[in-house]
């Protein structure tokens, strides 16, 4: 991993973000940021959105993209993503009607599948985002096998390893098997307890300078820092970046 590498999903700042877009675009920039993630940010036209991300600096690697907004007008999302030099769109969840048998998970996948040539065509990748459910028992299997088996090579892997521990799954066993398909992973540690929540990387549980070997074997190219529900947004995710810089270090 390198310092180039790690980036920040905006999700983690949305709350900021819905009250002063510039001035958290800002602050994100100044945690030592230069790449992000977009989700989670108030309804902005492209070409403002495009001016207030390059006027603090910040690339976009990646926009989470529901699959509900694909259904609806991919050639719209497509577009949008195309006027932000966005070169990926991750699906960050399978709907519950969507994995009810495994025949549903099936069909997910191969609705995936048109999707991702379709954006291919224009140069964008399209990728899948785990949360838990995807580790738990469907037909004998589990919904993350049975997707997996499913998906085409050219549906890339965002891996969140705070959810797959959630899942009862280890983070670097996960990255070892699932491979060069993963690209990004969202770096969300996860406290110890009976209410475990999740944290900045570095601050919970999770074994990551582990989990950064495994994933630079497998050829990951970005290193997210995310929090669905962090306490103090802009402290952490300067702690976060810090402790990924330090691990960035280390492996050089």
């Amino acid at each position: 991993m390198r310092t180039d590498q790690i980036a920040l999903q905006l999700y983690t700042v949305r709350r900021l973000a819905a009250t002063d877009l510039p001035g958290t675009l800002a602050a994100v920039a100044n945690a030592g940021y230069s790449a992000v993630e977009l989700a989670g940010l108030p309804a902005t036209p492209p070409a403002e959105l495009s001016r207030l991300l390059g006027g603090a600096g910040l690339q976009v690697v990646a926009s989470h993209e529901s699959i509900d907004a694909l259904r609806q007008d991919a050639a719209g999302v497509a577009e949008r993503l195309s006027a932000l030099d966005c070169p990926r769109a991750v699906v960050p969840w399978m709907p519950e009607q969507d994995r009810k048998t495994a025949d549903d998970v099936r069909r997910f996948a191969a609705e995936l599948a048109t999707f991702a040539e379709a954006f291919g065509d224009g140069g964008i990748r399209l990728g899948y985002h785990n949360h838990a459910f995807e580790f738990g028992q469907l037909a004998g299997r589990t919904i993350w096998d049975l997707l997996l088996g499913a998906l085409p090579a050219a549906v890339e892997i965002e891996l969140d390893v705070h959810w797959v521990a959630a899942g009862g799954r280890d983070p670097v066993a996960e990255i070892r098997a699932v491979g060069d398909r993963v690209r990004l992973l969202h770096m969300k540690d996860r406290t110890a307890g009976p209410e475990p929540r999740d944290a900045p990387p570095g601050e919970g549980t999770l074994p990551f300078p582990a989990i950064v070997e495994a994933a630079r074997a497998a050829g990951v190219e970005w290193y997210v820092v995310e929090q669905d529900e962090p306490r103090h947004p802009l402290e952490d995710i300067a702690s976060g970046r810090r402790y990924l810089e330090t691990l960035a270090a280390l492996s050089r």
